[in-house]
């Protein structure tokens, strides 16, 4: 991404959800500053919750050299709780990255030894384009106190993008009901049934919604085998113990799960026998509903080659759940702190959010 910068001569377009001025933060804004130098037209949008602690004197280099810097839903506006969870990077309309991970220092590292263990692809060809675009209408959205896509109570769909024969894009927003990713998901999960194939789904925060998890049961009652692979170690834990209220159904109906030991896992990973998806949404009801977010579908051959490979290499450092094992370590109060951290962030969260939305 830093080489994507440096090499830019017309535009570059930087999306983050959490940029930290410690590490690699101060890298990218010397690139971004070095690109403003030399003529090039940079744009940097952030979420105004992940990235409060960067205040505007920390950006005044870069907005002196011409740069722009734009603040996704300050924490004032009536619509704070809506969050632009993005990671993207375009650079002159030739390389884009979709990413999962933020710009910070606990992101250095393998994912094994150290860091934080994360996803991203790099993308080339018409998708670069129609990513530029999809920023575009963001950092337009930013500028106005009140954007009407963020109005829950109508999700403004966006659909699909096809962006090339091996490249889908599926920008998530925020609203009601399904969304051109699940959608998605659940016709290669009826697929990964009738083909009784294997499915791996890799979340940090792993709170799938009803129609969701419903899809993930058929699929294995039609043959498919599905692993969840989620972090052992959790950098949220009210997420974290969500997710494990949810374990214990998705055992009896013979999905595998399995704990990634080594780091924090933050990886956005959905590999199916024919289709990788790539980028930052989670799957639980924040990122599916109230979020904006960026999602890839790629069906190339080497880039399924990859994914195949980083997958076999995160479920070699991962550990099995056991169904026996995992019921008898329940006690009544670990049930009630997962019961009450599931309702939090499956209704309350939701409700409040399009409650002062709807306002």
């Amino acid at each position: 991404m830093l080489a994507a910068i440096e090499l830019a001569v017309h535009s570059v377009c930087f999306e983050m959800y959490i940029f930290q001025a410690d590490g690699p933060g101060e890298e990218f804004r010397q690139a971004l500053v070095s690109a403003a130098e030399r003529g090039v037209r940079v744009r940097v949008l952030l979420d105004a919750l992940g990235s409060g602690g960067v205040g505007d004197d920390y950006w005044r280099t870069l907005v002196r050299v011409g740069g722009e810097v734009r603040m996704f839903h300050p924490m004032r506006s009536p619509v704070a709780l809506v969050r632009d969870h993005r990671k993207l990077l375009a650079c002159d309309g030739r390389v884009a990255f979709v990413v999962g991970f933020n710009v910070g220092a606990v992101y250095d590292g393998d994912g094994v030894e150290a860091g934080w263990r994360d996803a991203g692809v790099m993308v080339e060809g018409d998708a670069v384009a129609q990513l530029e675009r999809l920023f575009d209408e963001q950092y337009q959205a930013a500028g106005r106190s009140r954007p009407a896509s963020a109005r829950l109570l109508r999700r403004q769909e966006q659909a699909t993008i096809e962006a090339g024969g091996a490249v889908q894009i599926l920008p998530v927003t925020p609203g009601r009901g399904p969304n051109c990713m699940t959608r998605a998901m659940e016709e290669d999960l009826e697929r990964a049934g009738q083909e009784k194939s294997e499915v791996v789904i890799i979340s940090p925060y792993m709170v799938p919604t009803a129609p969701l998890r419903k899809a993930f049961r058929r699929a294995v009652r039609a043959g498919a085998k599905l692993d969840l692979i989620v972090p052992l170690q959790n950098d949220v834990r009210i997420s974290q113990l969500a997710s494990r209220k949810l374990y214990a159904g998705f055992l009896r109906a013979g999905i595998q799960i399995r704990e990634y030991a080594p780091q924090i896992l933050h990886a956005k990973v959905f590999l199916f026998p024919h289709a990788v998806y790539v980028g930052s949404s989670n799957l639980d009801p924040r990122s599916l509903h109230l979020n904006f977010e960026l999602m890839v579908r790629l069906t190339g051959r080497e880039v399924l080659e990859q994914a195949r490979a980083d997958v076999a290499d995160l479920v070699g450092h991962s550990q099995l759940v056991d169904r026996k094992r995992w019921s008898r370590s329940r006690n009544p109060w670990m049930r009630l702190r997962e019961e009450w951290s599931f309702w939090v962030l499956y209704r309350i969260d939701p409700w409040v959010t399009a409650w002062t939305v709807s306002r």
